[in-house]
């Protein structure tokens, strides 16, 4: 086995380069070994009468992003990935697929700062241009509008966009098995889940059925072997919930909980090349203020380690993005008290490292 790794650092000091409200990071790994980070950021305070309205909902948000060449000792100075003039863009994510080339997804808020989350429009951004310095060479863009007949039912007794607008991303787009591409995505306006699937490049989309239940968001996915895909959702707090689905994301079982804690913020599960399942959340059932790390050899029915991150009451680390690297290191980025962008690299040794040792509770 290899020995146990961990190394820490900020994507950027918040004291020479104040970002504003910094959050929802997403990290890949790219072909050539450059590592690249996007969040959302640049929130400022609202004028009455909306000082109950968060930063994050104000109409100057923008995704940023750097990038880490490969071998280098930092990140290279943040720069805009993507920034639409006059309205809120949220919670980015990326993937890259089977051709290599670079996806960005995320949500365009159009009804900041009164009607927020649920005015969210779907964009995404496609690049074969990225081994380089700055934001990618874009190839082409588009908006996505997911029509689900169930939803559209639900909508028509109230506001008819509803159902097509309040889509959000969170965790990374799934790479199938075969190529597609599956975007796993939540209504707010419903609290429904659903994926939408391309097998073109985003030429043509399927959308899934809605996941059986109400009350989840942000859900990340895994493909187990054996081609069975399991989705975990953030709830409004208590227990995790999971659901899987045997046809490629298309339909799905009822949702059940899993033994993970957890205080209703994002999360993200990964399946490590061993076949080991590993969850990266908070593990607190008030607060977000401990950063969790966990593994299970039993595809998510108990969790035998658990290693944390972060652990300092009063603070706040959460929204973690994860992925496994080439060399089958780890790779993790967490928006850290909402003014940075935290990058921990470490392996799955030392979250099995004595001293924390097996979780007793099994979380």
């Amino acid at each position: 086995m290899a020995k146990p790794l961990y190394e820490e650092e900020f994507i950027f000091d918040p004291q020479i380069e104040d970002h504003g409200h910094v959050h929802a990071s997403c990290i890949v790994e790219c072909p050539n070994g450059d590592l690249r980070a996007v969040w959302y950021e640049n929130g400022r305070e609202l004028p009455p009468p909306y000082y109950s309205e968060r930063r994050d909902k104000s109409d100057d948000v923008r995704i940023g992003g750097s990038r880490k060449p490969i071998g280098a000792d930092s990140w290279e100075k943040p720069f805009v990935m993507s920034d639409t003039f006059g309205v809120s863009n949220n919670n980015p994510c990326m993937a890259i697929d089977r051709r290599g080339h670079l996806w960005l997804v995320h949500a365009t808020l159009l009804g900041v700062p009164r009607w927020t989350w649920g005015s969210a429009l779907l964009r995404y951004k496609i690049s074969s241009r990225y081994d380089r310095p700055g934001p990618p060479i874009w190839d082409r863009e588009n908006i996505l509008v997911p029509r689900i007949a169930e939803l559209e039912e639900m909508a028509s007794e109230g506001n008819p966009l509803s159902s097509r607008l309040g889509w959000m991303p969170r965790a990374h787009p799934l790479i199938r098995s075969d190529g597609a591409v599956v975007i796993p995505l939540a209504n707010e306006n419903f609290y429904i889940a659903a994926m939408a699937i391309t097998q073109d490049s985003g030429e043509t989309w399927t959308f899934s059925k809605p996941v059986p239940g109400r009350g989840v968001i942000q859900p990340t996915l895994v493909e187990f072997p054996d081609g069975t895909i399991t989705a975990f959702f953030r709830t409004s707090g208590g227990r995790i919930r999971r659901s899987d689905s045997l046809d490629g994301g298309i339909t799905w079982s009822q949702m059940r909980e899993i033994d993970l804690i957890h205080p209703g913020s994002g999360l993200e599960a990964i399946l490590l090349r061993n076949g080991h399942l590993l969850m990266i959340c908070n593990d607190k059932e008030d607060a977000r203020d401990r950063l969790a790390v966990s593994i299970s050899t039993d595809r998510g029915r108990t969790w035998r380690w658990t290693r944390h991150l972060e652990d300092t009451p009063g603070e706040r680390f959460d929204y973690p993005s994860i992925i496994q690297a080439r060399d089958d290191t780890l790779h993790a980025t967490y928006t850290y008290n909402l003014r940075t962008i935290k990058h921990v690299h470490f392996n799955e040794e030392w979250v099995m490292e004595e001293g924390e040792g097996e979780s007793e509770e099994g979380v």
